[in-house]
């Protein structure tokens, strides 16, 4: 059976080659056309199973070309490539008949899922058409109101699976709770009984905690981890749940609830699993533009009361609330140093006022809370603090790295049309939004209760790096151990500026070589306006508040720019780099000295460097330097434990240096060696075959013949126990 052909379409011709050669490394055929015209000229001439394009290219873009393809190559399925948050494009390329979409940045194994479902998918035995389903999804969230297209979204899918109920939870940004925000079906009522899990509890906390979809056909009553009685109650005995992709993690999940036994829920699955991707793209772009509008206003949070009453009006007409209060906190007392209100009295709780933290749920925890009206439903602490005008109050701690700036109590009224929770989490983004801006102002107000409240965390925090950049495998920055989103940035520069200044630990990059790979098309003087931007942007999120003029992390020296490495940042790059140089210096007679800082440098390596930009090709020379370094430390520990007799710990090294180099003869024989030596000839001949089968299906070639005689030689009989390393 021939291997499916892929016509890859972009105009940026590194893009194009670079998936073209990571497609070639799976069963996928792939060439490549630099525009739109070039590809139908090769579709003229070559039938393709699918065509992975990208939406916007000079002259004919993507949306024309899916046009063309439908109309002359009916058969000929399309992938299109978006830039992150585009979602009227994506919009459009699912209701013109696209079977899928990616959005940039991307990593190598969403290319080729998505590619691999789109080839297998078409109208799924369920009964419902998944590409036809997802378009209309996509369009559905497409609606200027977050929560309100997300609903409309549900309806979609309730209608096309036969599902009683759908349901939404978002993941708060600093508590991580699961909070459930947009449900629909007859049973609200018992949907709606229990709107809050903590992570890795229930359903919707276990898929937040995982990212792993969990699927239940009948037996849902028998099912001690669901913790929803009164949805049991309500007849419902089928579910299916996904996760909602984030760039980095996870936003929360989607579920369909059924009181059928017979739910097709492998169908189903299927079906949210793709109509995640443009949910979650909507999500993060609902939330994005709540976060900035907070920052259209940062300019001078903090200084006067017009900028704090401007974001006050701003969360309470997205909250829908009749009231609202905003308190910042004196980080000395711990009180309300600056208040205001829209109301005609604060709503501000006694407990805040007095300073008395430990007595304030959301602030405990970075939690919101959100009551109904009638004061019997509210925790003890809320009937006891807040004051008799709070009708249908919802608290906003403004927290963000583990500090208390304030809090912003909003009321509903008494007759609040709107279930309180709702709303959450659109509101506590913009609350975490404006304590990061606030955070390069005021020092914030540290409650130690609050830490010792989290279990094991208050033994290791000690431990932890105040700021901590992890370049290998996907991006990450963390803050005392807790991830710094995406969004808190404005400028998405600003995190290419971080990756560029990790990957030289500590060593100064010049200003025209940053604006050189940042903006290669820009003048001199608008790259450096932008990249001074960029820079503000990039401090006011990593950095702490300043104590005198110089800055903590982010550093320069007149056009020189660097990350100050004995400030408290931890680099896994920079740690790794150490890590090789002590092993290079150990004493080759005593090998513990070599083989305990190999193996902790090989932990460290969590996938390539920046593997969530894998087409960067300003990075590239150190990507390589990289991997090549990692495939060295585990050559070397294989054969210094080779050398001691520890044949089973040997050849763990051994193997994962084939995995991460699959082609390299050296490291086969090497592997194939020490398996003829330690007596497993059908592991040695498994080996072979998987080295042989890669190396065709990938390169189309055989192995060389030095290989093939080697193999023939090494598989032959040999007694048992000869000169076999003890196990």
């Amino acid at each position: 059976m021939s291997s499916p052909r892929v016509l890859v379409v972009d105009d940026n011709r590194d893009l194009a080659d670079g998936i073209a050669m990571l497609l070639a490394s799976t069963e996928l055929a792939a060439q490549v056309a630099y525009s739109a015209e070039s590809a139908l000229s090769a579709l003229e001439g070559t039938e393709f199973d699918i065509v992975l394009s990208d939406i916007r290219m000079p002259a004919m873009g993507g949306l024309e070309l899916l046009q063309c393809i439908r109309s002359r190559w009916p058969l000929t399925k399309v992938v299109l490539l978006t830039g992150y948050g585009t979602v009227d494009s994506a919009v459009d390329a699912l209701k013109n008949g696209a079977s899928d979409y990616v959005t940039k940045p991307f990593d190598n194994d969403e290319i080729v899922r998505v590619l691999r479902r789109a080839l297998s998918s078409g109208s799924a035995a369920g009964g419902f058409d998944v590409a036809a389903v997802v378009g209309d999804v996509a369009a559905a969230v497409a609606a200027d109101d977050l929560l309100a297209g997300l609903k409309h979204a549900l309806d979609v899918l309730v209608q096309a699976t036969g599902a009683d109920d759908g349901e939404v939870f978002l993941c708060e940004p600093e508590g991580r709770d699961a909070l459930l925000s947009v449900w629909t079906g007859p049973d609200g009522a018992a949907l709606a009984d229990r709107t809050r899990f903590e992570v890795a509890l229930g359903y919707p906390g276990i898929v937040a905690a995982t990212g792993e979809p969990l699927c239940i056909k009948g037996g849902l009553a028998g099912d001690a981890r669901f913790l929803r009685r009164d949805v049991v109650d309500a007849g419902i005995r089928s579910l299916v749940a996904v996760p909602l992709p984030d760039v980095h993690g996870v936003l929360g999940s989607m579920h369909m609830l059924s009181r059928r036994d017979d739910f097709p829920v492998e169908h189903v699955l299927e079906l949210l699993q793709r109509a995640a991707v443009p949910v979650g793209v909507a999500i993060r772009a609902g939330l994005a533009t709540l976060r900035q509008s907070v920052d259209a206003v940062s300019g001078d949070l903090g200084e006067s009361d017009r900028p704090l009453r401007v974001l006050l009006e701003s969360m309470r007409q997205v909250a829908g609330a009749q009231h609202g209060t905003l308190a910042l906190i004196d980080h000395g007392t711990g009180r309300p140093d600056h208040v205001v209100s829209t109301g005609a009295a604060s709503l501000v709780c006694a407990h805040a006022e007095s300073g008395e933290w430990t007595s304030c749920v959301s602030a405990m925890a970075a939690h919101g809370f959100a009551a109904d009206p009638g004061r019997r439903s509210w925790p003890a602490s809320c009937r006891q603090g807040l004051p008799r005008r709070a009708s249908s109050p919802c608290c906003l701690p403004l927290v963000a790295s583990g500090r208390l700036f304030g809090l912003v109590v909003l009321d509903y009224g008494r007759d609040a049309t709107c279930h309180a929770a709702e709303r959450l989490v659109p509101l506590l983004s913009m609350a975490n939004q404006a304590a990061i801006r606030l955070r390069s102002r005021r020092e914030g107000f540290v409650i130690p209760q609050a830490t010792a409240a989290v279990d094991v965390s208050i033994r290791s925090s000690e431990a932890l790096p105040e700021l901590e950049l992890r370049c290998f495998g996907p991006f990450a920055a963390l803050r005392r151990g807790q991830p710094i989103a995406a969004e808190a940035f404005t400028r998405s520069k600003a995190i290419v500026l971080l990756k560029m200044l990790a990957i030289r630990s500590g060593a100064p990059v010049h200003r025209d070589v940053l604006m050189e790979h940042i903006w290669p098309e820009v003048d001199p003087q608008r790259g450096a306006n932008r990249l001074h931007g960029v820079v503000h942007d990039l401090r006011s999120v990593i950095e702490p508040p300043r104590n005198g003029r110089d800055w903590t992390y982010v550093r320069n020296r007149g056009e020189l720019y660097y990350l100050d490495c004995e400030a408290g940042v931890d680099i896994d790059v920079a740690r790794f780099r150490t890590l090789l140089a002590l092993a290079q210096r150990g004493a080759s007679d005593r090998d513990d000295d070599v083989c305990a800082p190999l193996e902790q440098a090989v932990e460290l390596y969590h996938g390539d460097l920046f593997a969530d930009d894998p087409f960067a090709m300003w990075c590239e020379p150190d990507r390589l330097e990289l991997r090549q370094r990692y495939i060295d430390a585990l050559r070397r520990l294989g054969q210094l434990h080779q050398a001691r007799g520890r044949g089973d710990l040997s050849l763990i090294f051994w193997r994962r240096a084939l995995r991460a180099a699959p082609f390299r003869e050296d490291l086969l024989v090497s592997l194939m060696k020490l398996l003829k030596a330690l007596d497993r000839p059908a592991e040695a001949q498994l080996t072979y075959d998987e080295y042989e089968r890669q190396l065709r299906d990938a390169l189309g070639v055989a192995p060389s013949e030095v290989v093939q005689g080697l193999r023939w030689w090494l598989l032959r009989p040999s007694p048992a126990s000869a000169g076999s390393p003890s196990r």
